[in-house]
């Protein structure tokens, strides 16, 4: 078990003591690729802020000295003003600043964030400094500043530093902040570090929490209320107050929607659930069907000229084509170079994949949205690919409209709903499973990371992963209408 509270364990308490506790206490998870790259990107601003300011020095890290020690001999130097990656260390609690100025008598600290200044969730971030600001303070520095250092939209792709940040006083709501934190800071620590876990309560959190189902609340049900769709905050908040957990316990006047009663039904009968009218629902699509899934990348600092930060790029789509819901498929895909912005490209060859008649099907919002961008990037593409747009159907919406499966766990992932009706169809073999992992080795690629012989078979994997996301769509197609065929059977008997 760790000794020390940190500020993600600080932030994660504040969601829920009991993650946090555990936290404390879990064998160390190695980092996947797509996280390590995105910390990788982190490390490459935060580099570039300390542009901003040529006088600061890097703490240095000394054999047999600790960072924070190591801290208190750079700052007893007044001649330097600048400091980066000062630590601190105040009983359990250790925090780093990114950036911490000495003005006068007094400290300013920074923390620079890739995120821009516009965004939402800056609570967070708030939350984020005001945790430095606090530690600092108990250490005995005069902390009286506190800002953060965002992206800027206005940045493109070759700008220097000076363009890429917009440094943003939080200092009256982090210090607000603080004021809390130094209320419940040792109660914190007392609740961390004791032999049994705080009482556990059913929050929002919990949907996200690796150790809910194992250790937890969750651990030994079958279904939890967590299970249920879109259920609001307000009736989850109900449910942790009367300590609800199990699925099978929840109360009989808790107003639930058609598709949240399917799906506790179906958790709690352990089968699926098919609504006679999903028949009924595919019969309007028209044939003949093309299954569309497209990738993209997107890095904290663009990868091509005009570019902005964390822009969007379309890499590559993925068609399977099919006359009937019999007929045999045909594929058809497109991988962009990496070295350059292909997206006129890609949308040339998205039409002319998509010529003809028919549905093209698509799973969520996410291909509307993108070929949507490629409409406004570009204008005179703008007829074909709004009748695109016009032939879309999501196949989403027949999935959570009318199905309902045990497997499902409440979720509409494609990742969670192909094994539990297509099993024998798997992500498994692939070199790559998931979007966040075919994001990073593109951007790796773009960036020169990976290079020569490894390109072709790099290239082979984004193929493989794309054309089974479209075969799983076509392959779900598929079964819907045999359990369409199975429930308009049953409602006929």
């Amino acid at each position: 078990m760790r000794t020390t509270i940190t500020k993600s364990d600080w932030l994660i308490s504040l969601a829920c003591p009991a993650m946090a506790w555990h936290g404390l206490r879990a064998d160390p998870v190695a980092p996947s690729e797509a996280e390590q790259f995105r910390m990788q990107q982190g490390q490459e601003i935060g580099g570039l802020a300390r542009k901003l300011h040529p006088d600061g020095v890097i703490v240095p890290a000394t054999a047999g000295k600790t960072p924070a020690q190591m801290t208190r001999e750079c700052l007893a130097d007044l001649h330097k003003q600048t400091f980066f990656e000062a630590t601190v260390a105040v009983g359990p609690f250790v925090a780093k600043a990114d950036i911490l100025r000495r003005h006068d008598s007094a400290w300013h600290v920074l923390e620079v964030k890739s995120r821009f200044s516009d965004g939402e969730r800056i609570q967070d971030l708030v939350n984020d400094i005001a945790y430095t600001v606090m530690v600092f303070r108990r250490a005995g520095l005069n902390v009286d500043r506190a800002s953060l250092v965002l992206l800027s939209r206005d940045f493109r792709f070759g700008d220097g530093p000076d363009r890429l940040f917009e440094t943003v006083d939080v200092t009256a709501n982090v210090m607000k902040r603080v004021s809390d934190f130094e209320v419940t800071s040792d109660e914190t620590a007392r609740l961390l570090f004791q032999m049994t876990p705080p009482a556990p309560i059913l929050v929002s959190a919990c949907r996200e929490c690796p150790f809910f189902d194992t250790k937890c609340l969750g651990a030994g049900i079958s279904h939890t209320v967590l299970e249920i769709p879109g259920l609001h905050h307000k009736k989850l908040k109900r449910l942790s107050a009367e300590g609800i957990i199990d699925l099978a316990q929840l109360p009989a006047d808790l107003e639930l929607n058609e598709n949240q009663q399917r799906t506790v039904n179906s958790a709690l009968s352990g089968k699926p659930i098919i609504d006679h009218r999903l028949g009924k629902a595919l019969a309007t699509i028209p044939w003949p069907c093309h299954y569309l899934d497209f990738e993209t990348v997107s890095t904290v600092l663009p990868l091509y000229k005009g570019h902005g930060c964390n822009q969007q790029v379309l890499t590559q789509f993925s068609v399977h084509r099919r006359e009937t819901i019999d007929g045999e498929p045909e594929h058809r895909d497109y991988l962009a170079d990496a070295g350059q912005d292909c997206q006129r490209d890609l949308a040339e060859s998205l039409i002319n994949a998509l010529d003809g008649k028919g549905a093209v099907v698509v799973y969520s919002s996410f291909e509307r949205n993108r070929i949507k961008a490629l409409r406004d990037a570009f204008p005179d593409l703008a007829a074909p690919l709004s009748i695109i747009l016009g032939r879309l159907v999501d196949l989403l919406f027949f999935i959570t409209e009318f199905v309902s499966h045990p497997g499902f766990g409440g979720s509409y992932s494609i990742k969670t709903v192909l094994p539990a009706l297509v099993p024998e169809l798997s992500y498994r073999g692939l070199a790559i499973r998931d979007g966040d992992t075919a994001i990073t080795r593109f951007a790796r690629m773009a960036r020169g990371e990976i290079r020569g012989d490894d390109i072709v078979p790099t290239r082979q994997q984004l193929l493989d992963y794309c054309k089974l996301d479209t075969l799983a769509m076509l392959r779900l197609h598929g079964v819907l209408q045999e359990m369409a065929v199975s429930a308009a059977s049953g409602a006929a008997d």
